[in-house]
């Protein structure tokens, strides 16, 4: 919903000598979460929901896009492919001739697909403007597009180009019988056209207020709901077209989303005070937060079954089966991971992210959100308690792997990160300083080291505690052998890292994250007792993990890399949607790589240790989508075989004809990549299709130059 900001994403990408191998990976389907821009059910039952990116209190951008697709009321996603990079979404739309319409984020303004997400293309021809936050649609078919900061456009050719309409600072559009056009607009009320926007007329009762959703009943009484960020009053309707306007209640509250269900009910979505509903045209209201507590309602979708779906700021989707009752988190699968830590047993892995803490069942495959909100940190002592950190409302611990919660501390301060060394010694990366306990956080210790985001990592080894911070306006890590009582001090590269910026390998070996400062950005090895600095690694990195091989793993901007000579050299080991999934946190049990990502969920990345190994982890065909994808003029593509046999892979146009053959060859069971030239063709659209005996699989890429 905070669309006033700008994002800037700056990758920075550094050359480095890496080795591809093959992989076997999956993701778990989740944590669930994103930032929901906007959802729109078709005539099927399906429900299109999608996402945009946002920056956290402490400065981190979680690079959430896509458009996701439910066909099974949303017990599972499935993100739709297109050529175009990965969509952030601030409007959704399906209009009277079944188009999927998608307004971005500077991205392409607005893009189209005529045939239910198959195919797209950019249609903003004529759209001047950066952004698109609200379409609309009158009953003879023009369409209004607007971008909320000032710009209404309309289209008379279903998208295929727009034109200027009115300097409306758009929000919502809804049409009535008569084919009045309404608009509700940022600060000004509410707007109507009676000539498809050729002209717009403002309602004399709302000049000053936010009007953030219309509805309009098959009366064409109209309701409508007021505020954004902030200054709401509740809900109106009118009667009579807009003329006159009855105040229905909710008074003093954001109204961000209305809707009605099968038997006339009204719902009202609200910013912080969860979801009302009225029986009785707002003479009572009832309030329903249980299972949506403290979460926004944006987006306030009932589909022919009275499920009501709500799309939520990093809460994703929620939904309920009894009108309102109770509500699940139910997708989508992308969510912004600070980092993970197991259980005992392992059988369950728990996330820190901006909805909670999330749990996943290793056994079954299920995410669980177990509450809390904006948690920095997540961690579990030997005795299985779970500890959870969370940005400003303190810290929290469950002895019932987060069924229920009691707190540690509920100081309110900035939290940066968080670590359990026993059942009894917790260190808390706090603002303005360091804290540690030895009593299970019945009191705290404070330390003369002071955190924060850039500065917060936290380390167990030898016996010792590390951390990374400030002391006398100068950034070291910090080691203590006698629980804070004192510090040794390791001078660091940079004053930049993240919070798993460093590690120790079993030689005592430090290997530190540059993120910023005089130095070159990459990853640096001491000797332990400290000496200098060498630089391992050049680029941009976001996490470091050493296993007990003293194999060395991180996650950078192009990916996640591993070394096993002691950062001599380095191997590629996982590329996958590399802009939105680079790793903040990395853990291994056995040979899974559990891959924690910056906005796209949690993998798992099976390693083989040996070729004979990597073979024998193919279990199923799987064709890989082309990497870069799009592509000027190489790419490559990967695919897996289960059994040995015969492969096939052709490249054809979009119109079918065959360009070349990649491959016609006997393979044995494994993972392989060919490589596709196109320094002969022209920009455009192209498929690759694989067939593997009875197994075909195709994909599309695109050619840009």
């Amino acid at each position: 919903m905070k669309r006033l900001y700008n994002f800037i994403l700056i990758y920075i990408l550094l050359s480095s000598i890496l080795f591809a191998q093959n992989y076997i990976w999956k993701h778990t389907g989740g944590p669930n979460g994103g930032i929901v821009g906007d959802m729109v059910i078709n005539s099927n039952g399906e429900i299109y929901a999608g996402v945009y990116g946002f920056i956290t209190p402490t400065f981190e951008f979680k690079y959430y896009s896509g458009l996701y697709k439910s066909t099974d009321n949303g017990n599972s996603w499935a993100e739709i492919e297109t050529q175009f990079a990965p969509f952030e979404i601030y409007a959704l739309y399906i209009n009277k001739a079944g188009h999927i319409l998608v307004g971005t984020n500077h991205q392409g303004r607005i893009y189209r697909s005529t045939d239910d997400g198959v195919t797209w293309e950019n249609n903003n021809s004529g759209y001047s403007t950066g952004e698109c936050w609200a379409f609309g649609e009158s009953n003879d078919s023009i369409l209004f597009a607007g971008n909320g900061e000032g710009e209404v456009y309309r289209s008379t050719n279903y998208g295929d180009s727009w034109e200027f309409s009115g300097s409306l600072m758009a929000l919502v559009f809804a049409t009535d019988s008569n084919n009045t056009v309404f608009c509700g607009t940022h600060f000004s009320g509410l707007f109507k056209t009676t000539n498809n926007g050729v002209n717009w007329f403002q309602s004399p009762s709302f000049q000053d207020m936010t009007v953030s959703s219309i509805l309009i009943d098959s009366s064409n009484n109209i309701f409508i709901g007021t505020g954004y960020y902030d200054n709401g009053n509740g809900v109106y309707y009118s009667t009579d077209g807009g003329n006159e306007w009855i105040h229905l209640g909710l008074e003093g509250k954001v109204v961000l989303s209305l809707a009605f269900d099968s038997k006339g009910t009204l719902y009202a979505g609200t910013k912080q005070n969860g979801l009302f509903k009225t029986t009785d045209m707002g003479q009572t209201w009832t309030q329903h937060i249980n299972g949506i507590e403290g979460i926004e309602v944006f987006r306030l979708k009932i589909n022919s079954q009275d499920y009501i779906f709500i799309g939520s700021e990093n809460e994703g989707v929620y939904r309920s089966t009894d009108r309102g009752e109770s509500f699940e988190q139910k997708g989508l699968p992308v969510s912004h991971i600070q980092n993970i830590d197991f259980s005992p047993d392992k059988n369950f892995i728990f996330a820190s992210t901006p909805s909670g803490v999330q749990s996943y069942n290793r056994t079954n495959g299920v995410w669980e959100n177990k509450g809390l909100k904006q948690v920095e940190s997540v961690s579990v002592s030997p005795s299985g308690n779970l500890y959870a950190a969370t940005f400003i409302d303190g810290i929290y611990r469950s002895t019932n792997n987060g069924d229920s919660w009691e707190f540690v501390s509920n100081d309110v301060i900035e939290r940066y990160n968080f670590k359990v060394i026993s059942d009894s010694i917790l260190v808390d990366a706090a603002s303005p300083n360091l804290r540690i306990s030895t009593n299970a956080g019945l009191s705290w210790q404070s330390t003369s080291i002071s955190s924060d985001p850039w500065a917060s990592s936290i380390l167990f080894h030898d016996n010792k505690i590390f951390t990374h911070g400030f002391m006398n306006f100068q950034t070291k890590i910090f080691y203590t052998d006698n629980l804070g009582q004192s510090f040794f001090e390791i001078e660091t590269p940079s004053d930049g890292s993240r919070k798993n910026g460093f590690s120790i390998n079993l030689n005592g070996e430090t290997f530190f994250l540059n993120r910023q400062g005089n130095q070159s950005p990459g990853i640096y090895m001491n000797t332990f007792p400290p000496s200098y600095w060498i630089q391992k690694y050049f680029g941009l990195s976001n996490c470091i993990y050493i296993d007990t091989n003293n194999f060395i793993y991180s996650g950078t901007t192009k990916g996640v890399i591993r070394s096993t000579d002691n950062a001599n050299t380095w191997d590629s080991i996982f590329t996958e949607n590399s802009s939105r999934a680079f790793a903040h946190d990395l853990k291994i049990d056995g040979t899974s790589l559990f891959i924690a990502t910056n906005s796209y969920g949690l993998y798992e990345l099976q390693i083989p240790t040996s070729i004979d190994e990597e073979n024998n982890l193919v279990t199923d065909y799987h064709l890989s989508q082309n990497y870069p994808n799009p592509f000027n003029p190489v790419t490559n593509i990967k695919f897996s075989i289960p059994k040995s046999d015969i492969v096939e892979i052709k490249v054809y146009d979009i119109l079918g004809k065959e360009i070349q053959t990649l491959l016609n060859e006997y393979k044995t069971t494994g993972s392989y990549e060919v490589e596709f030239d196109a320094s002969n063709l022209p920009s455009g659209i192209y498929f690759y299709r694989m067939v593997c005996g009875i197994y075909p699989e195709a994909k599309k890429m695109v050619l840009l130059r």
